[in-house]
């Protein structure tokens, strides 16, 4: 499980002093960069295989509200890599506070649009951090095939 901290600001705050929801979804990716740039892949470096990750998915449950200038941490880990498709979970927790959950899943596709396989280098990479949850635990699986 990877965490990333994130600092609300201003600007990410409504009329109520909330985090407006879908800044969320802005956290995953922020999150997300994070996660694979630590695993040794930059998105950067993927983008220059000509591999690009489109957004086929993305679910968020609220579960508490964030407010302007809260110190929270989004927790990510992979739940599927398979041969076109990656898929990730989120929590985004303020202490042991849970404030919302989530996931997306991502397809491999060329500059073009059209679909294509996942860089070898990439699913070698996240293939042992491929994780699922049972309870507040992540349980280590094996690498999968996306179904097409």
């Amino acid at each position: 499980m990877h965490t990333t901290a994130i600092r609300v600001r201003f600007d990410e705050v409504d009329s109520m002093d909330i985090v407006h929801h879908p800044r969320y979804v802005v956290y995953f990716e922020v999150a997300r960069t994070a996660f694979l740039r630590d695993l040794g892949l930059p998105y950067s470096e993927m983008l220059r295989t000509g591999t690009h990750l489109a957004v086929l998915e993305v679910d968020v449950r609220h579960k508490a509200p964030a407010r302007y200038d809260d110190e929270i941490e989004v927790r990510t880990w992979c739940t599927e890599c398979g041969r076109t498709r990656v898929t990730l979970a989120y929590e985004v927790r303020r202490g042991d506070t849970l404030l919302a959950a989530g996931r997306t899943r991502l397809g491999a596709v060329t500059p073009e649009g059209r679909a294509t396989r996942l860089p070898e280098k990439f699913r070698a990479l996240l293939g042992p951090h491929v994780v699922e949850r049972e309870g507040s635990q992540p349980r280590v699986s094996r690498l999968t095939r996306a179904q097409e």
